[in-house]
This record gives structure tokens, C-alpha cells and sequence, in this order.
């Protein structure tokens, strides 16, 4: 089972990663134009991404941010009525970023830390530098990553990519959530040894799947 999380927690934190260059690349290749912090084009870049994004600038100001971002915010600092602070918990990972500069000053580095909100969400922050063309300062961008909506979009793809039923899906995106054989099968109705096929299934469909990738390497 502890294998089982840990490759879970690969996966989620290749993707993520992916994520956060994607963002980068877009918003540092982009035309001057959409790299105006405060114009509707950059605005649209932003909303496009499913985690939420934050760009600050060095003092911790926030500068830009998407609905998503916003919202977390909001989880972390309810009581607050400044939109433009930026919770403790995120900038103490931003802070961890720029003191890697006397370390790393040369090296693409990304600094990322998990927090767990008061409604038992989980996000995973992550934080690297962000060179625009526009300014000669660079500014911080910041991901917030909710690690269920992850694992959901992780088991879906597995969901086309083996081929599996509608049944067998739903089974397959509570199991990467981690419930358990019984939990499933009260949750779906359904009796303990229904829940036992769909999993030999699933578990068939994997192993071929597998195949067919190692034969056409």
C-alpha cells in the first residue's frame, strides 16, 4: 500500500511539474502585450489552467491571480479583507525560493511545500521564478495544486487509456483515492465481490496495456 501512494505521488508530482513550466514557457514566450500584468490577455492565459496561479512580485505583493488562486486564498485567510495579501503559508515556500538564490544562483530551481486547509483540502504550493519581458525585475510565479482534483484527472486518463467500462471506471477513480474494496462497494451499491471482478479487470486491462507500450518501444 506504501508502494502503491508513492507511485500515486510520482505521478501527481511529474504532472504538476509539467504544469508549472508549461506556465512558464507561455507566459515568458508570450508577446509583450499579453505580459502586461494588468490587461485582460494575460488574464485569459491564466484562467486557462485548471490550478490556480499566483504571480508576486519580490516584496510579496500579488501582482496577478486566476479565480482558482483566489479561491484558495480565501480558504487560507478568511477573516481577511485585503485581496492583495498573500497568506503566510505561501509565501514562506516563495521565501524559501529566494534564499536558494545564494545557493542556486544560476539554476532553474523550484521550491514546493503541501498545506492542508480547515476543510481537509490539500494543495501543494509550488514556487519558481518568473522573467518577463517587460521588466527588468523578475517576479515569483506560484501553482497551487489540489492534490484530489489531481489524482481524479491522473485516474481519468487511465480510465481511456485501458479501455475501461463505465462500471469499471467508477470503481477505478475511487480506488486511486484510496478506498477501500468495502468502501467502494457501499458507495457504489454494489457487493464486495462485484467490486473484487471489476478489479481483476481493471488489473488485466493494465497489465495489456503495458504490453502493448513495451512492444512498441
Amino acid at each position: 500500500m506504501g508502494q502503491k501512494h508513492h507511485y500515486i505521488s510520482n505521478q501527481i508530482q511529474l504532472v504538476g511539474q509539467q504544469t508549472m513550466y508549461t506556465l512558464t514557457n507561455t507566459l515568458e514566450k508570450s508577446a509583450p502585450q499579453v505580459q502586461q500584468l494588468d490587461n485582460g490577455l494575460l488574464q485569459g492565459v491564466l484562467e486557462g489552467f485548471i490550478d490556480g496561479v499566483l504571480i508576486l512580485n519580490t516584496q510579496g505583493e500579488l501582482v496577478h491571480s486566476n479565480q482558482t488562486a483566489r479561491v484558495f486564498c480565501e480558504q487560507l485567510t478568511p477573516n481577511s479583507k485585503h485581496l492583495k495579501v498573500v497568506p503566510q503559508e505561501i509565501w514562506r515556500v516563495c521565501q524559501a525560493l529566494k534564499d536558494s538564490d545564494e545557493f542556486y544562483p544560476h539554476q532553474s530551481v523550484i521550491i514546493d511545500s503541501e498545506i492542508t486547509t480547515s476543510n481537509s483540502t490539500t494543495f501543494r504550493i509550488r514556487a519558481r521564478w518568473l522573467n518577463l519581458r517587460i521588466s527588468e525585475q523578475p517576479y515569483i510565479l506560484v501553482t497551487l495544486e489540489d492534490q484530489r482534483q489531481s489524482i481524479h484527472s491522473i485516474a481519468l486518463a487511465e480510465v481511456h487509456k485501458y479501455g475501461l467500462t463505465a462500471r469499471e471506471a467508477e470503481v477505478w477513480l475511487l480506488r486511486r483515492v484510496n478506498y477501500s474494496y468495502k468502501e467502494i462497494a457501499t458507495e457504489l451499491f454494489v457487493t464486495l465481490n462485484t467490486v473484487k471482478k471489476h478489479m481483476k479487470n481493471i488489473r488485466a486491462k493494465q497489465q495489456m496495456a503495458m504490453m502493448m507500450e513495451e512492444m512498441a518501444a
